[in-house]
């Protein structure tokens, strides 16, 4: 059976091909696919050939997707043929094969648009589950993408008061606003850094959370950090950062938590670490009951055959592209 994929053959390069599709193997799951969400900083690095990128083309970008069990391996005890499930690894594609362990089951009530946000929605839940949020702590997010605008919505149900948004892009503090933080910031301003204290008894935010990918961030965030606070590192940044360590973490006793989703179990979820699914699970749950809101985070939504020229933009860095779904129907 043929099936459509995106795929980039060099750097900058992004094109749909139609390929063969293989059978699944004995613990993997076949899945044709409804909803895939873009991830715009992850894809973007990886098709551009950016730093701490495999460099390895032909390359399939995307990761967070939804869909319906078509076949299963001999293996497979978890699911069966006609379930609807949120994956991740599926990149863009009309169908594709995963391991059970990467797949979580929707819940009734919740869209296959909805829950192609699932493994975005992952990366941002355990990024605040590491950082150990306490009922009235302060947390800041810098970055306001769609990792952070999910952060933001994460760390006020955590109990972070206040919860504060930066960013440049005036459209991405307007949906922090939405998102429900009770303070946003554009570090474009120069009087910024002094707001911050001024919301955070002058000492800065318990715990902050870098989600820009952008080297020169980090500084930033170790900065303003109080004294004993935690930094989250969420994002993948993209090159080298300087850091006076001994100046903003070492004498201010900072604790620096390294959030990427590589670090989490494949499965047995402990206190701070849940597995793939068991995040994928309450993140699912979060959506069934309402307490997460998706739809205002939905800038783009495209058709699968007109996906390449979207995905062209996104590649130049369109910052008005926060949530872009691709249709695969």
């Amino acid at each position: 059976m043929k099936y459509h994929v995106l795929t980039s053959e060099e750097p900058g390069a992004i094109a749909l091909k139609e390929l063969e599709l293989a059978e699944p193997g004995d613990s993997e799951i076949q899945v044709k696919i409804h909803a895939s969400l873009i991830s715009p900083g992850t894809e973007r690095a990886f098709v551009l050939n950016m730093e701490n990128t495999s460099g390895e083309y032909p390359m399939y970008p995307g990761y967070s997707s939804a869909g319906v069990v078509t076949k299963i391996g001999k293996a497979v005890t978890d699911f069966k043929i006609g379930d609807r499930i949120a994956c991740h690894g599926i990149t863009h594609r009309s169908y594709g094969n995963i391991r059970q362990a990467r797949a979580a089951r929707i819940p009734d009530g919740v869209s296959f648009e909805m829950a192609a946000f699932t493994s975005l929605g992952v990366i941002a839940t355990q990024g605040i589950r590491k950082a150990r949020i306490e009922l009235g702590e302060s947390a800041m997010v810098i970055g306001l993408g769609i990792i952070g605008q999910l952060a933001v919505q994460l760390a006020k149900l955590n109990g972070a008061i206040p919860v504060i948004g930066v960013d440049r892009a005036d459209n991405r503090i307007e949906l922090a606003k939405r998102s429900g933080a009770d303070l946003t910031l554009n570090n474009a301003e120069a009087d910024w850094r002094e707001r911050l204290l001024k919301e955070t008894e002058g000492k800065g935010p318990h715990v902050v959370i870098e989600g820009t990918g952008v080297p020169e961030v980090i500084s930033t965030a170790f900065e303003t950090a109080r004294d004993f606070g935690r930094v989250v590192i969420l994002s993948s940044t993209r090159g080298n950062s300087t850091i006076n360590f001994y100046r903003d973490v070492h004498k201010k006793a900072l604790t620096v938590i390294g959030a990427h989703i590589s670090g989490n179990p494949i499965a047995d979820s402990r206190p701070g670490f849940w597995s793939w699914r068991d995040d994928a699970a309450a993140f699912l749950n979060l959506l069934k009951y309402g307490r997460l809101s998706l739809e205002h985070l939905i800038t783009d939504r495209v058709h699968w055959q007109e996906a390449e020229k979207l995905y062209r933009e996104m590649l130049t860095s369109n910052a008005a592209m926060i949530g872009t779904l691709i249709q695969w129907d």
